[in-house]
């Protein structure tokens, strides 16, 4: 009993540990019926389990119990295992099942039809209406023929794969944990950071397969193949046709370091939590609508990967927090978003984040600032160009333009500019030649802060 395959149905276990039972009551033992290596239908045990069922009350099933467990052939009296339902409507829908389904599948469904003749039966009485997803009748005998009269458990998932329907056990709900060995070591060695929701996305998805006859390792990934074909293709379907959680993909983005994408071709560009939605609609209204999809997708970004803004937001006066610089610059990377969401985060909320290089953008994106720079007196000095340049970036990254603190014709010393560029300089970094370069530059005669 303890060496009883694990996927092994509760209902066929009890009946094979009563057989067991039954042998000792009759001082026998299995091994003196056990079957040699390789055979299938071994005598004495076919004897013993036919008269076990006859004379002595076990149930029918044992042996449909015995042959599933121990991959044996035993037949009844009749010396007969019916394979092929033998009324025409029954032969009629085992020829028009999808050409897809696997064989194992349509054994089911075959042995299936078969029961229902044994019970006087006809698939006509049970048949789902047109988009009827979970015909009650059809459902209570799928469930009796699993419990009651031996046939596989996963005969309710070939008859769903095969006629697309939603038949449930009778817990009323469908499995979320997967049978097969490799599903179950998947599920054991998944990130421990991952959220409970992900873990059980993942679970069902492999549940999924599974009631679909596939493996994980049919379809997982190559090494380095971050969006395989057959796999993107599987979790698709599973989602739009089998009512699996939209997240499902995000999940599996997650824990496996991949960029599966829906249907339309496009990774989501909305974040769905409502802090980022909150964060999204507060937004300066100055920002553009490049800039305002580049955030979008960043936090969409934050979402597949289980993390929120609230947690990498910078704290007040911190304009370079180390992990949200940390978290834009892989994404950036690794090509998930675009090399413009960290000027965009910059802008919007006061940053100065910077790549992997230490540095800050040195040009500036707004058409007006690089038709300034494009518009400079050629003798400028290079020095004198970067310096503006860096000012001009550093407006942008403060909601700023330049149209805003340009001096009018003829004035050569403005208020605004002056203190933007002082404060510039004094608490943000900038070069103490900005000022020049800017006076250089636009004939300006701006003046530092007096010491007092």
């Amino acid at each position: 009993m303890a060496q009883l395959p694990k996927t092994l149905d509760r209902s066929y276990r009890s009946k094979i540990s009563r057989f067991l039972c039954h042998l000792e009551q009759k001082g026998q033992c299995w091994s003196a019926l056990a079957p040699a290596a390789g055979e299938k239908r071994p005598a004495a045990l076919e004897a013993a389990v036919n008269t076990a069922i006859k004379d002595h009350g076990l149930q029918t099933s044992t042996r449909a119990a015995l042959n599933h467990s121990f991959n044996l052939a035993l037949v009844g009296l009749s010396g007969q295992v019916r394979r092929a339902p033998a009324l025409p409507e029954h032969q009629t829908v085992m020829a028009q099942l999808p050409e897809s389904l696997s064989s194992s599948y349509r054994s089911l469904i075959s042995g299936f039809l078969c029961h229902l003749e044994q019970q006087n039966q006809r698939w006509s009485a049970l048949a789902p209406a047109a988009g009827e997803k979970r015909p009650a009748a059809l459902e209570a005998a799928v469930n009796r023929a699993i419990k009651d009269h031996g046939l596989q458990t996963s005969t309710r998932a070939a008859l769903n794969h095969g006629f697309n329907l939603a038949l449930l056990g009778t817990s009323g709900q469908v499995r979320l944990t997967p049978l097969l060995a490799e599903h179950q070591t998947m599920m054991a060695q998944l990130p421990e950071r991952l959220a409970p929701s992900y873990r059980s996305y993942i679970s069902q998805f492999l549940c999924h397969l599974e009631q679909q006859d596939q493996r994980w390792s049919a379809l997982a990934p190559a090494t380095d193949d971050r969006r395989p074909a057959a796999l993107e293709a599987t979790v698709n379907t599973a989602i739009q046709d089998h009512g699996l959680n939209t997240s499902t993909r995000s999940a599996l983005n997650q824990s496996f370091n991949l960029v599966l994408r829906g249907s339309s071709g496009y990774v989501r560009l909305a974040p769905v939590q409502p802090e980022h939605q909150t964060v999204m609609a507060q937004l300066p209204k100055t920002l553009n609508s490049q800039q305002r999809s580049n955030i979008s997708r960043f936090l969409c970004h934050l979402e597949q990967q289980n993390q929120r803004w609230s947690v990498l937001a910078p704290v007040a006066d911190d304009m370079r927090p180390a992990v949200l610089e940390a978290v834009v610059n892989t994404a950036i990377k690794e090509n998930i978003i675009d090399e413009g969401t960290r000027a965009a985060l910059n802008q919007s909320f006061n940053l100065a984040l910077v790549g992997p290089s230490g540095r800050v953008r040195l040009t500036p994106v707004l058409p007006e600032h690089q038709t300034m720079m494009a518009q400079l007196p050629e003798s400028l000095g290079r020095s004198y160009r970067s310096c503006i340049s860096r000012f001009l970036c550093h407006l942008e990254q403060q909601d700023q333009r330049w149209s805003a603190l340009a001096p009018a014709a003829g004035e050569k010393r403005t208020a605004a500019l002056e203190a933007a560029v002082n404060t510039a300089i004094k608490d943000h970094g900038l070069d103490l030649g900005t000022r020049s370069a800017i006076n250089r530059g636009f004939k300006l005669k701006l003046k530092a802060p007096s010491r007092r």
